[in-house]
């Protein structure tokens, strides 16, 4: 028999601790779950009496092992998170009930996690240590769900609304990148076409110019001297450098400042702030609807939001509060939410009401982000376009210019 610990939620919403002995943890979750309580947290504690001095400690998962198992994709966490809300739902023992469904998932990924979330499971580790574990693997927006889900002893709801948002929140990505496919592809071809120019077409006229003997006109200078410094290769260079500064600003600690940047691009980084800011309020809703207090509900939810700009922003909302200021006047005074949500947040002391205009104001916003995104095609095709034109013109024109001024030099 092993001795375990237990953090739960009886039949009232009342937090509740203790310890029990069951022959495993799938005994120990039915025992708990016969009373009619909700487990948080369940963690063996020591062995039969032969071995009672001797503690079981949890099993870490070292970074390397965690990498091994793969980060999940949004498409792969929402299969997850509802795999999870299946068993929980169900009423099934969480460890056996994954190891089953781990044989059907059609990911390969997912169903390696599964796998190691049972055996962790069944080490005596709780859902929260294995979620914690996690971090960085798993979405941010997943993995606050999680937790607030064994906070309030509502995970099945809560995983299924993790479900839905996981799903929203990749149609809203895709939307968003489709509306950028068809400039990027504008631009690379704007760029071998300007390449060409530069390598192969321009040189061929310097020499020729270089033969007048006569001044240049500025414009057909400053074309020339583009042409020596740019090269098809400078686009692609520009990419991957860019790629490298947004890839290794978290661990060089710059994720802040580089999200800040972002999120003053215009349209894009107004959809992506958008975006961010619905998933902090989508929470921070279910979080009041079910009764998380207000500092802690928004600490929750401040740990979903993927921009580290508004991430740090919703921290220092949540210590505000904590603090004893007022969410209105924490927010003004932080400076980075939108007006609307400043009259929102005058409703934190009403409960079901605000967490409803919470909700709305989650929707509104993710409509934001998808006008920004429709907005962004829209714009950047004829912007493209005329800076296509502009380009192809002024070389044009500096092109014929010095063979006009040698004519009229000869006349």
């Amino acid at each position: 028999m092993l001795r375990f610990g237990y953090r739960a939620t009886d039949e009232n919403g009342l937090e509740v601790e203790g310890d029990l002995s069951a022959p495993s943890i799938d005994v120990a979750r039915q025992e708990l779950a016969h009373r009619g309580w909700q487990v948080i947290e369940l963690s063996v504690l020591e062995a039969d009496a032969a071995n009672s001095a001797v503690p079981i400690p949890p099993v870490a998962v070292p970074p390397s092992a965690r990498a091994s198992l793969g980060a999940l994709s949004g498409s792969d966490a929402e299969l997850l998170a509802g795999q999870m809300a299946n068993v929980t739902g169900a009423g099934l023992p969480l460890s056996a009930g994954l190891r089953a469904l781990s044989e059907e998932v059609p990911s390969w990924r997912v169903r390696r996690w599964l796998r190691a979330i049972s055996d962790r499971l069944e080490r005596g580790q709780s859902l929260g240590a294995v979620a914690r574990e996690a971090e960085g693997a798993w979405p941010r927006y997943f993995l606050a769900m999680l937790s607030a889900g064994q906070r309030t002893g509502k995970l099945p709801i809560l995983l299924n609304e993790c479900v839905v948002h996981l799903r929203t929140t990749a149609e809203v990505r895709r939307e968003l990148w489709v509306a950028l496919a068809y400039p990027a592809v504008l631009i690379s071809v704007a760029w071998l076409l300007l390449s060409f120019l530069a390598t192969l077409i321009l040189p061929q006229f310097k020499s020729i110019f270089l033969g007048f003997g006569t001044e240049l006109p500025w414009i057909t200078v400053a074309i020339l001297s583009w042409s020596d410094v740019i090269g098809w290769w400078s686009l692609p260079a520009l990419v991957v450098v860019l790629w490298l500064a947004w890839i290794f600003s978290e661990p060089l600690g710059y994720e802040r400042l580089r999200d800040a940047l972002v999120s003053r691009v215009p349209l894009f980084g107004e959809a992506r702030r958008s975006a961010a800011l619905s998933e902090f309020c989508r929470l921070l809703s279910m979080l009041v609807k079910y009764e998380v207090g207000l500092p802690e509900a928004v600490r929750l939810a401040a740990g979903s939001v993927r921009d580290a700009d508004l991430r740090e922003a919703c921290f220092d909302l949540a210590t505000r509060i904590q603090a004893g200021e007022s969410l209105t006047d924490a927010a003004t005074q932080i400076g980075r939410f939108p007006q609307d949500l400043l009259h929102l947040f005058r409703w934190a002391d009403r409960g079901e009401d605000f967490a409803e205009g919470l909700q709305n104001a989650s929707e509104v916003l993710n409509a934001q982000s998808r006008v920004h995104s429709h907005t962004l095609a829209i714009v950047c095709e004829p912007a493209v376009t005329i800076s296509i034109g502009i380009a192809v013109g002024l070389t044009v024109i500096a092109l014929f210019m010095p063979l006009v001024k040698l004519l009229n030099d000869l006349s």
